[in-house]
C-alpha cells in the first residue's frame, strides 16, 4: 500500500464528510443560511431563497460524486476544488472588505468568519488538490476503506470545529 495514495483516500472521504456536514448544517438553518447570503452577501431576497438550496444541493451532489469513488470521485473532487477556492475567496474578499460577514459554512447562522475559518478553508483546499495529485488507480479492500473513512471522520469534526479549537488553543498558549 502506497502511503500517499492511501492519504488521498483519507483526503476523499474527508472531502466528501465535509460537504455533507457542510449541506446539512445549512439545510438545518435554511433560514438562517438565505438571510446571511442577502445580508452579508447583497444577494436579492428572492435570488437567495433559490441560490440557499442549490447550494446545499450542489454540496450535496458533490459529496455523492466523491463518495462513488473512481473517475466519478475524481470529478467531484476537481469540482470540490473549484467550490472551495471560489466561495473561499468570496468569503475572504467579503471578510476582508466588510470586516464582518456570516457565512453559515456548517449551520452557525450567528457566528462571523474569522481568519480561522479561512485558514482552515485553505488548508481544506490544499489537501484536495495533494489527494488530486497523490491519487491515482489504487484499490483498497473493505477494511482499509474503513480505516480511512474512521480517520477521515475524525479530521471532519476537527474541521468542522476548527474556530474553536484553534482559539482555545491561542488562549491557553
Amino acid at each position: 500500500m502506497n502511503a500517499a495514495a492511501y492519504l488521498a483516500e483519507i483526503i476523499r472521504f474527508f472531502t466528501a464528510f465535509l460537504l455533507v456536514c457542510a449541506a446539512i448544517g445549512k439545510l438545518r438553518t435554511l433560514a438562517a443560511f438565505a438571510h446571511n447570503l442577502v445580508e452579508s452577501f447583497g444577494v436579492k431576497r428572492q435570488a437567495a431563497a433559490v441560490l440557499a438550496p442549490a447550494v446545499i444541493a450542489l454540496e450535496a451532489l458533490l459529496a455523492g460524486l466523491i463518495l462513488a469513488g473512481g473517475g466519478i470521485g475524481r470529478f467531484g473532487m476537481a469540482a470540490a476544488l473549484v467550490l472551495f477556492v471560489l466561495l473561499t475567496a468570496l468569503v475572504g474578499y467579503r471578510y476582508v472588505v466588510e470586516g464582518s460577514v456570516k457565512c453559515s459554512c456548517f449551520g452557525e447562522s450567528e457566528r462571523p468568519v474569522s481568519g480561522y475559518d479561512l485558514l482552515r478553508n485553505g488548508l481544506v483546499i490544499a489537501s484536495i488538490g495533494a489527494c488530486l495529485a497523490f491519487s491515482g488507480g489504487a484499490v483498497f479492500g473493505k477494511k482499509e476503506r474503513v480505516l480511512a473513512a474512521a480517520l477521515a471522520a475524525i479530521a471532519t469534526i476537527g474541521a468542522i470545529g476548527f474556530h474553536d479549537l484553534a482559539r482555545s488553543l491561542k488562549r491557553s498558549a
